[in-house]
């Protein structure tokens, strides 16, 4: 039985180093799984609270101040996967170098786990906006099918993404330092806290060609415009993630019998 070109072992391999980062990450703590959950909520009732009732800020043609808390969350939290889901995987094979050393496995589903862990938090977030989008009266048409496909899209470049971080990342430590500024520029970089259309328009011609507003976008357009989303956009998505997966793969390969040496 194969899986996206994945056999069953393989899967059970990839689902088992997915646990382990979960049980590194989580059960060393005191209440273990429970921050998973309880972290992200937090964040985003912060982000709820200060938006919705202290700022009470609103989007054009919105009659109520969650709108536009809900309208952010939709964009913010498929960051918070490419935030989690690129700093798990630049660390991802450095953090298993006894692993790397002692034991024989498909490395690459180091960083592939890695971004796989960023789901958690993601799907907290996603619930969460869910129940915000119901409060404000913001209810889900046929188009959420499209939501997952458009997750699977998010995944797979995060992971073509972690194969040349945590490849890199082995031979140059301040990989894992940059990758917290990059994420961060990441988020101000792209139409997050702000519509697209408030750019110039030369701004958002250069846009279109991010690929993480690419990402968001997507999101927005489902769950609170309730359209299909850009065809050109997630064509371009799509090219993209098939050349970043082939190349990362590639070099991930090309380095990864060096691992070893290096750690």
């Amino acid at each position: 039985m194969k899986v996206m070109g994945l056999k069953k072992n393989d899967l059970t391999m990839l689902w088992g180093i997915v646990k382990m980062n979960l049980f590194d990450r989580y059960m060393g703590l005191g209440l273990g799984l429970f921050w998973a959950v309880i972290n992200p909520l937090l964040l985003l009732g912060i982000y709820t609270f200060c938006f919705g009732f202290v700022f009470k800020a609103k989007i054009p043609g919105a009659d109520t101040t969650l709108s536009y808390t809900v309208w952010f969350l939709s964009g913010f939290i498929p960051y918070l996967a490419i935030s989690d889901g690129l700093l798990n995987c630049t660390s991802a094979v450095e953090r298993y170098a006894n692993l790397v050393k002692n034991v024989v496995f498909r490395l690459e589903y180091l960083p592939i786990a890695g971004t796989l862990v960023a789901a958690v938090p993601f799907g907290v977030g996603v619930v969460f906006l869910w129940i915000l989008l119901l409060l404000d009266g913001n209810y889900p048409t046929w188009h959420a099918i499209l939501l997952m496909p458009v997750i699977f899209l998010e995944f797979a470049f995060l992971a073509g993404v972690g194969f040349f971080l945590s490849a890199t990342n082995v031979f140059i430590r301040d990989v894992s330092q940059a990758i917290t500024t990059i994420t961060m520029l990441i988020v101000f970089g792209t139409p997050i806290f702000f519509p697209l259309k408030i750019l110039p328009k030369v701004v958002q011609k250069i846009e279109f060609f991010n690929p993480f507003y690419q990402i968001v976008q997507p999101y927005r357009d489902i769950l609170v415009n309730h359209i299909v989303p850009d065809w050109k956009g997630m064509l371009y998505l799509i090219c993209l993630i098939i050349m970043v997966d082939w190349a990362g793969i590639k070099y991930f390969k090309r380095l990864k019998g060096y691992f070893a040496a290096a750690l």
